[in-house]
């Protein structure tokens, strides 16, 4: 059968003492700082996490207020290209009521210079007429 010798409860006692010094000796203080290790890079990723969601909400905003300035850009293109329409317009009526009033006065001149003219031709057609009637007669 077995024999528990003396030497086998010395073994065991001597190996109890060997992993309760080295536990607390080697293992507890690595134990504790491969916590500490773990400790460390779960609050680096919550730190990493929080700033990826930080940064993306941060490049959301800005992309929603390029949208909003884009928008307001396109408005006021609108509005600068619908004010210069408006004002090529009143520019083109300005410019077509001169043309019109330049023409009236053109009209009025000639229609004035003809009827000088056609004065100065009927009296100078009289005369001629009244030269080749004297020298007819004469």
């Amino acid at each position: 059968m077995l024999d528990v010798d003396l030497s086998v409860i010395v073994i065991f006692l001597i190996v109890w003492v060997l992993v309760f010094i080295l536990s607390r000796i080697f293992f507890k203080p690595l134990r504790k700082t491969l916590d500490e290790r773990n400790a460390n890079i779960q609050g680096n990723k919550k730190a990493c996490q929080k700033s990826i969601e930080d940064y993306e909400k941060t490049v959301q905003e800005i992309e929603e207020r390029i949208k909003e300035a884009k928008v307001l850009s396109q408005r006021a293109k609108e509005k600068i290209e619908q004010e210069g329409l408006k004002e090529r317009e009143r520019i083109l009526a300005e410019v077509s009521a001169e043309c019109r009033d330049s023409v009236e006065e053109a009209k009025e001149k000639l229609e004035q210079q003809m009827k000088s003219l056609k004065k100065e031709m009927e009296s100078r057609s009289e005369r001629l007429a009244e030269r080749i009637e004297k020298r007819l007669l004469h």
